[in-house]
């Protein structure tokens, strides 16, 4: 019966005696790191002070490597750093008259502005590691020396602030890692219930990144911590950050769907329009759209053309009547369709009709497709053209984003 000591404790009341109780220790009075420094030097009489113990994780900002290895941007420098950086670009969005770049980096995130972060470093942005994997293993090796047998089961993660998928808000992540497992693989051991785990493999580094982040923080100049208490976390060599990466054939999100649906379209990075951070009007979304469709195609003969044809209403016309133009503006009409309808996955736009119109042997000056060949193009001082009955153009920003280097970190 229950509250018999012949009885065993139901599961869930034997697991959560099993628990673990977690230390997170700010590692205080670390100086300012400079260019050249032994990082090691910095942080050995800080993890003396704080009681470092076997099985101990040390938890270090990536920034701080960086100044170390004096991985910094002049600040003109900046975009072109980012594009250095980018092993693909992931998207763009647009916020006042601030472009960010979502880039994937050498070592597998995917990080807004490649994680170029000009916040803490008055001297210029800093750029992450190429390898954080390699600089946690060094930065190990090092305390070794310093903490003798303790040294020997010391986990590292390095951290960096970013992002997260369908998430608001940023976290402290796992950039590099050594020592420490840092995806833990529950498959194979059973819940509480005693059903068998089949999918649950644990970011461990992650989380004991954001734990460190809770005493580390943007602005108390505390850039590591000891993590306590994490059972089973230490490995030798480990299980580096760099698997927590989702890259190639792994990866389910490789772009989002707008710009997932106009490289289906055959535009090019260079040709992609770059979309807002925050929701657009409608009739935005709309005459981006067309001005997606119409981008120019090797296979284009003669092209079509897109008027605005009333409130609610767009047509496509083919320049003459024979087989070729109508199958040309045919095909237009679908690739107009196709892109409204990636303007839909965020948000329903209004009845919208698309039709196939007449003729037209000399498309009227302001018309989509009466700018050269395939037409729509961007006006120079204007978004999007517009037909003389028009979708209208976006109106300008009210509010222009008065920071011309934002930090990367807030970027949703």
């Amino acid at each position: 019966m229950p509250g018999d000591p012949m009885t065993p404790p139901p599961q869930s009341e034997a697991a959560a005696d099993r628990a673990p109780e977690l230390r997170v220790i700010p590692l205080r009075g670390i100086g300012e790191v400079r260019a050249g420094d032994a990082l090691a030097e910095h942080l050995l009489p800080a993890l003396r002070s704080a009681g470092v113990r076997r099985g101990d994780v040390l938890c270090v900002s990536t920034k701080v490597v960086s100044k170390a290895l004096g991985l910094r941007a002049a600040p003109a420098d900046r975009d072109a750093a980012v594009a250095a950086a980018a092993v693909r670009t992931v998207a763009r969005r647009r916020h006042g008259g601030t472009v960010t770049s979502v880039v994937q980096i050498p070592s597998g995130p995917v990080m807004a502005a490649a994680g170029v972060d000009g916040s803490n470093a008055p001297e210029g942005p800093l750029l992450l590691p190429e390898d954080p994997d390699a600089c946690a293993a060094a930065l190990r090796e090092e305390l070794l020396g310093g903490l003798g047998d303790v040294g020997r089961e010391l986990g590292v993660v390095l951290s960096d602030t970013s992002s997260r998928v369908w998430r608001v808000g940023v976290s402290d992540l796992a950039l590099g890692a050594a020592g420490i497992v840092a995806l833990e693989d529950l498959r194979g051991g059973r819940d509480d219930a005693g059903r068998a785990l089949t999918v649950t493999v644990r970011a461990l580094a992650d989380e004991i990144a954001a734990a460190a982040d809770l005493v580390k923080g943007k602005t108390a100049r505390v850039p590591a911590a000891l993590v306590r208490g994490v059972p089973g976390v230490l490995a030798d060599p480990g299980v580096p950050a760099g698997a927590l990466s989702r890259t190639g054939a792994g990866d389910w999100f490789r772009r989002p769907s707008l710009e997932s649906v106009w490289q289906a379209l055959g535009l090019d990075l260079e040709e992609e329009p770059v979309a807002a951070m925050d929701p657009e009007e409608p009739a935005v979304r709309i005459a981006r759209a067309v001005v997606v469709a119409c981008r120019p195609r090797p296979d284009d003969g003669a092209p079509a053309t897109v008027r605005s044809a009333g409130p609610g209403q767009l047509s496509v016309h083919p320049p003459a009547d024979s087989p070729t133009c109508w199958a040309a503006a045919g095909a237009l009409r679908e690739r107009l369709l196709t892109a409204l309808g990636a303007e839909e996955i965020a948000a329903a736009l209004p009845p919208l009709t698309v039709r196939l119109g007449p003729p037209l042997e000399a498309p009227r000056p302001g018309a989509y497709g009466a700018d050269g060949p395939g037409g729509c193009a961007p006006s120079p001082d204007r978004p999007w053209r517009t037909s003389p009955n028009p979708v209208p153009s976006p109106a300008p920003d009210p509010d222009p984003d008065p920071d011309p280097d934002p930090d990367p970190e807030e970027t949703p």
